[in-house]
């Protein structure tokens, strides 16, 4: 069910003024509302409404003696599912937010909330945003994403405008062209014909890079700059995001093998084996296709490697900031391409086009989410150790290992000359890694993987991964087959965490890294990639004789790897697992099949407290889960504009962090009304 929906969003400019009246929305228009109602919902659960002017929080109806609002209030609360029973129970319970800004007077912004599970209250996405003149007789006016920044920065920001020319940006400066790139790029999306699903087909829950595809439609859920790729042009967004569905074919270089650094940090030159990425990457005949091109340029294989490079880092980025070493010959263009791939959700890895287990990873010098995707060698050393980790964690848990499976990511290759620092910025924009899938799990009859990140969004067409799901399993297609599957999602997944949580270990469980096995229908397991963030807590480790991986870490920058406490490691649990990956599962199956989003909430606690039986988890260690799942008043929450407007100096390779406070969701559940989400 769509929230209440009034007239078409304008993302820039002003709209018709309030009583212009309902109007369904195009695919566009409801992209574009998502960026709003994101960036509204992030400034509500940071706080930034009320670091910024003053916050009132009224029912509708207080509002109706007033003229200018009376119609508005008409359609706000003509709901176009009011005939159902969600659609009028959720009209029951609409609030307005009314802002007043403590440097600016003469307007006021107005727009619906509801009070709210995940945080205290959420705005009714398609209500809109309504500048409110207070002027007599003035008509309120719906304003876009970017006026409603607008305001909100001028407010926070007043001296924001006059930054002095040359200067480094500042992070308001930086957020606001972040979403205006997001608006665009999310245009670009809209016009790619290759997404739009024919009729009403569903999505193919065998064809995991379709999959990815749909799971970039939406990119990391609830953040408002998800979308934004900064450094690609339109040409580029078309040809190389995993929405176009466009084939990537690899480019070649050779490098000097003495410049190399591949798995276990080893140099290259040094290694017996000769085994090369090409070998796991291209059939015979591509090979020989590069053999070819390295003895056309007499650069011979004792002394080079060939290694793949994306074609957009090759045209862009490694002449610009890998010059001189070009020029030396550090590494030489093969010109020869070889190897088609299909862009995932992450944009820098790459699955094949023809299926299989060997994936590429590799370096983007393009800006996302506040950092820039290059792939530095200390990150891939990183990656082997939490591997490593997660294998051990697996020999101490029966379950473990027979449900949680592991991409391999210990074969890579890395360029860094010998004179170069593991934390230098050039090297890192060259280098490869190959995941490798399961054969287990790829090879085996009836068995599928599904990111979970794809279960947070629906197809261009309106349909939903658990819509095929359903069918292959012979139900019919409605509110409680999904609710049933929700709950196996949330309860396998729960299960698997805190078995490892009991360990002292958690992974980067976002949906994007976590895959669920899926073996006729049932879910059977989970499969981690992308190990270079794997937490720990090192007395739990030790009593379970797991042991330190002894991360690489760069002398005097914030470590999050290393947790000082139970609850510190919980907190990934908390917020990557469950407000951002289990959550956006919720709010889109809430949306697609009409349920209350309530209920769901009822559900995901209902498999947290199974889990916790099933997990087996010591008395201490559940008393621990206990009190900050359901017991504490608040719970931790993973900032997402507060980082980004903090944020000094140019990007690097990390994403700016930081964290803050929300209501518990658990206890919040029994304080909000039906129709709430």
């Amino acid at each position: 069910m769509k929230e209440a929906v009034t007239e078409p969003l304008q993302s820039d400019n002003r709209s018709e003024p309030a009583s212009a009246g309902v109007q369904e929305q195009s695919p566009l228009q409801q992209a574009e509302e998502r960026i709003l109602s994101d960036l509204v919902n992030a400034l509500l659960a940071e706080g930034l409404w009320e670091a910024g002017g003053r916050v009132e929080i009224v029912d509708a109806a207080q509002l109706n003696t007033d003229s200018r609002l009376l119609e508005w209030n008409a359609n706000l609360n003509r709901d176009p599912d009011q005939n159902s029973d969600r659609g009028r129970k959720a009209a029951d319970y609409v609030r307005l937010l009314r802002w007043s800004s403590h440097r600016q007077e003469g307007h006021q912004l107005v727009f619906p909330v509801r009070p709210a599970i995940v945080q205290a209250y959420r705005y009714v996405t398609g209500g809109g945003v309504y500048e409110v003149p207070t002027a007599p007789g003035a008509i309120p006016a719906r304003i876009g994403v970017m006026e409603v920044w607008k305001r909100v920065t001028e407010a926070l920001f007043p001296s924001n405008g006059l930054q002095p020319e040359g200067e480094p940006e500042n992070g308001a400066t930086r957020l606001t062209k972040l979403l205006q790139l997001t608006l665009e790029q999310t245009r670009w999306t809209r016009e790619e014909h290759s997404l739009s699903t024919a009729g009403g087909s569903l999505p193919r829950l065998e064809d995991l890079a379709g999959l990815e595809r749909l799971a970039a439609l939406r990119d990391r859920p609830f953040h408002p700059v998800a979308k934004a790729k900064g450094g690609w042009t339109q040409a580029d967004y078309h040809r190389y995001s995993a929405e176009s569905g466009q084939p990537v074919t690899l480019q070649w270089i050779a490098v000097q093998r003495q410049h190399l650094l591949h798995s276990g940090g080893l140099r290259e030159a040094e290694l017996a084996s000769i085994t090369c990425p090409a070998d796991l990457l291209l059939s015979s005949e591509e090979r020989s296709l590069l053999r070819e091109a390295m003895q056309r340029l007499e650069l011979p294989e004792e002394q080079y490697i060939a290694l793949p490079v994306h074609p957009w880092q090759l045209a862009v980025i490694l002449p610009k900031l890998l010059a001189s070493e070009l020029a030396a010959g550090d590494f030489v263009p093969l010109h020869a391409a070889a190897g088609a791939y299909y862009a995932t959700s992450s944009a820098r890895s790459l699955a094949p086009a023809g299926g299989g287990a060997a994936h590429v990873k590799l370096p983007l010098g393009i800006v996302s989410l506040g950092a820039v995707r290059y792939l530095p060698a200390v990150h891939m050393m990183n990656g082997e150790r939490g591997q490593r980790l997660l294998e051990q964690a697996r020999q101490r848990d029966a379950v473990l290992k027979e449900r949680l499976s592991l991409c391999d990511e210990t074969n890579w290759w890395a360029y860094l000359p010998e004179s170069a620092d593991f934390f230098d910025d050039p090297p890192r924009h060259l280098s490869a890694l190959i995941r490798t899938y399961p054969s287990e799990i790829i090879d085996s009859e009836g068995t599928v993987l599904v990111p979970m990140s794809a279960l947070a969004v629906h197809a261009p067409n309106g349909t939903h991964v658990l819509d095929a799901w359903m069918q292959m399993k012979g139900m019919q297609i409605n509110e409680a087959g999904a609710e049933s599957l929700f709950g196996e999602v949330c309860l396998h997944f729960l299960h698997l965490c805190l078995r490892l949580f009991r360990l002292g270990v958690m992974p980067e469980i976002h949906g994007q890294n976590a895959l669920l096995i899926v073996k006729h229908g049932h879910v059977s397991g989970m499969l981690l990639r992308d190990h270079d963030s794997v937490r720990l807590h090192l007395p739990w480790m030790n009593e379970h004789g797991l042991s330190d991986p002894c991360y690489k870490m760069k002398p005097g920058y914030p470590n999050s790897l290393y947790n000082e406490t139970p609850q510190k490691l919980l907190f990934y649990l908390q917020t990557l697992g469950i407000q951002v990956n289990l959550y956006s599962i919720l709010e889109a199956v809430a949306d697609r099949y009409g349920i209350e989003e309530s209920r769901l909430w009822h559900a995901l606690k209902s498999s947290l407290n199974l889990a916790m039986g099933l997990a087996e988890l010591p008395a201490d260690v559940k008393a621990i889960v206990e009190q900050a799942m359901l017991g504490e008043a608040s719970w931790p929450w993973k900032n997402l504009l507060k980082p980004l407007l903090e944020q000094e100096g140019v990007p690097s390779g990390s994403m700016p962090s930081g964290a803050g406070q929300s209501v518990n969701p658990f206890r919040q559940l029994n304080s909000v009304q039906p129709g709430d989400g």
